[in-house]
């Protein structure tokens, strides 16, 4: 047995010595093989992106496909990838999380640029916390694929969500790159952003991006009251917030790389609550703090032997205030701390060019402090080790990870702590039965889980320290075919996979003493079973006139067979929809880029029973999108104009919740 303050000092001394000690070793060394490959970084030279990937399980919307969408964050693209539930509580300051194939948000990882994003105290990750605008490329990635040379905690989750930032393209003999931009729209909303770029000799590039934004959200909604209709605007729905990025690239020489990346993110905003007949406007406010800084080194040992390493350091403040709350101080004032340590080596050797081999370590320590007196300060050391192979014949490929994870917890008020461990496979087969056709079948098991949370275990009469991981597991059968037709169909991509998921020891809150006392218990079992359907066609009339259709349809039935006994027995869970499509329509020409979307979600329950009290109405969201770009001696200007939910729709993702009606935006932007 340890006490904390050894067990740190233990885990704080592997982190230095497995994570700084292979930087330097290997940096010392020299050789000229010009091989250069990176993890997690891709770059997309290509108008479609889809084209990189044959699994249908993998999707992917490059800068151009980001930017056809009619959108004003980026959780508004992320609702147009199949299988995906994007929970929105309303206007730019909502939060937003991301389900995928109904597993819940703590199921998807969200990494940045190659690293894990975490968040220990919820487990779900505010994806309203990155820039739209500094994004070049989303990769979801759903079960496994045939990349085994990345980190080991990229394969600790049912799926991970991979935000690529913009990559500097310089023109010959031009060091700098300045692009700058300005958007306004609705409900008074400023958001002037810059993006640096300087090339320094052969070797380095710098960029830095900065971003402002404020949004009042003062946007108007209805209430049905029996025969009329009310008319109310959003209170305090206001946010202002800064993003802030500089990176750094070294290319040290060509067998080694060294990147470098410190991101902060600063947000204040009024929490507008839930829309209820007689209730008094919600006062409560929030704030929220990121910090991170992250190092990624490559090193092309040999031809056959790659090694990486990764270190992270993130932190993260919280503070929730509710003045109108009933207690002894007459209001709730609650702050929390969270702070990352973070170090990931992984080696790949190509043994044949049938056969490849790969080993990665993650090392992590997670901490969280509170401004509440009776919440425990924990604690949590991990260990991540993944061992995976690669198989490739001509056909045929076939890829499978073993995942070994330790987890160790404890609290500042007790020395004993809770230690866990568990082994989780996966396999994937890839198989393209007609040589030189683009057209494959593929399928994957995985078989994972998810700790519970800070909150789940240590909140205030809510945690029960005695839960168990929920244990998940995971089936997929797709096929994918892309081909160039002719001329005037010059890409067709057409891809469907069928799914089944379960889910084990689904952690869930009940009452306990009462209605009004919750607790966290292992109780839920959950059914997924889903299809997807996703087509995208270019057509080419000119070559200055072409068409793209984007279409994607998702089934999902998401049941809770916890007990046979319940009244929600095999009820499809709240906030799914059984039906969802979602199209993209966009017109290139010389003059001017027209895209138009569409996202229909059919009928969903707000509570566990399917009954017509707890259900939501299905909607239909429009967008339309007007750009024209011109060029005037070396600087690129561009105009902008977005309407969205164009036929002002009002709906709620989440009930009570009121989404915005009809708003626009209208964007400039130079580039010299």
């Amino acid at each position: 047995m340890y006490s904390r303050s050894k067990t740190v000092s233990y885990f704080l001394s592997v982190l230095v010595c497995t994570g700084l000690f292979p930087l330097t070793l290997c940096a010392q060394q020299k050789d000229s093989l010009q091989t250069k490959s990176l993890e997690g970084v891709t770059i997309y030279n290509k108008r479609n992106a889809q084209k990189e990937t044959h699994s249908a399980s993998t999707q992917i919307m490059d800068s151009l496909t980001l930017r056809s969408i009619p959108s004003l964050q980026l959780s508004d693209v992320m609702k147009y990838f199949s299988g995906v539930i994007v929970k929105d509580y309303g206007g730019l300051g909502g939060l937003k999380t991301v389900s995928v194939r109904s597993l819940g948000a703590n199921h998807t990882a969200v990494a940045y640029d190659g690293l894990t994003v975490s968040d220990y105290q919820t487990g779900q990750i505010n994806i309203g916390r990155f820039s739209l605008d500094n994004t070049d490329c989303i990769t979801l990635y759903v079960g496994e694929g045939t990349d085994i040379f990345r980190t080991a905690r990229s394969f600790a989750s049912a799926s991970l969500l991979q935000l690529n930032t913009r990559k500097a393209v310089f023109k010959e003999n031009k060091p700098w790159n300045v692009n700058v931009s300005f958007k306004t729209g609705s409900f008074h909303l400023y958001q002037p952003t810059v993006l640096l770029e300087n090339k320094i000799g052969k070797r380095i590039i710098t960029s830095f991006y900065g971003e402002y934004m404020y949004n009042k959200g003062n946007y108007p909604f209805s209430i049905q009251n029996a025969d009329s209709s009310l008319r109310f605007r959003r209170e305090n729905a206001d946010m202002q917030c800064y993003r802030t990025e500089a990176n750094v690239y070294l290319q040290i020489n060509p067998k080694q790389e060294l990147n470098a990346k410190v991101f902060y993110y600063y947000a204040k905003q009024g929490l507008p609550g839930a829309v209820v007949f007689y209730s008094l406007p919600s006062r409560q406010r929030l704030w929220d703090e990121n910090l991170f800084a992250q190092l990624h080194y490559q090193y092309n040992i040999k031809e056959k032997l790659r090694f990486q390493s990764n270190a992270k350091w993130n932190y993260s403040y919280l503070r929730y205030l509710d003045p109108d709350y009933l207690n002894v101080e007459g209001k709730l004032d609650n702050k929390y701390w969270q702070r990352e340590f973070y170090v990931s080596n992984a080696v790949l050797y190509e043994a044949t060019p049938k056969l490849s081999l790969s080993l990665s370590n993650d090392l992590f320590l997670n901490d969280m402090h509170t401004s509440m007196e009776d919440f425990p300060l924990p604690y949590r050391y991990t260990s991540l080790t993944a061992a995976s192979t690669l198989f490739r014949l001509k056909k045929f490929s076939l890829s499978a990870t073993l995942l070994h994870s330790y987890i160790y917890d404890i609290v500042k008020s007790e020395d004993k702590g809770t230690f866990r461990h568990r082994l989780n496979p996966s396999i994937h087969i890839s198989y393209q039965p007609i040589e030189k056709k683009s057209f494959y079948i593929e399928a994957f098991y995985k078989n994972i889980f998810r700790m519970p949370t800070f909150n789940d275990l240590y909140y205030r009469l809510v945690g029960n320290t005695n839960l168990k991981p929920e244990r998940t597991q995971q089936f997929d059968v797709g096929v994918k075919w892309v081909e160039y037709i002719n001329v005037l169909l010059p890409y067709v991509s057409l891809s469907a996979d069928v799914y089944h998921n379960m889910v084990n020891d689904k952690i869930i809150a009940v009452p306990n003493k009462n209605l009004f006392v919750w607790s966290m218990i292992n109780l839920g079992k959950v059914l997924v079973t889903g299809v997807n359907v996703q087509a995208m066609v270019e057509m080419k009339y000119h070559r200055h006139i072409q068409t793209e259709y984007m279409i994607n349809y998702t089934y999902q039935y998401v049941v809770d067979i916890s007990d046979e006994k319940a009244k929600n027995y095999k009820h499809q869970i709240p906030y799914t929809p059984k039906h969802s499509v979602s199209v993209v329509v966009v017109l290139k020409t010389k003059w001017i880029h027209v895209s138009y979307s569409l996202l229909y979600v059919g009928e969903r329950y707000m509570l566990g029973q399917n009954t017509d009290d707890n259900a939501l109405l299905p909607y239909l969201d429009q967008g339309i999108a007007v750009y024209r770009g011109f060029t005037i001696k070396e600087t690129h200007l561009t105009l902008g104009a977005e309407m969205l939910n164009m036929c002002n729709k009002q709906y709620e993702v989440v009930k009570n919740y009121p989404m915005p009606g009809r708003h626009f935006q209208i964007k400039v932007s130079f580039k010299f």
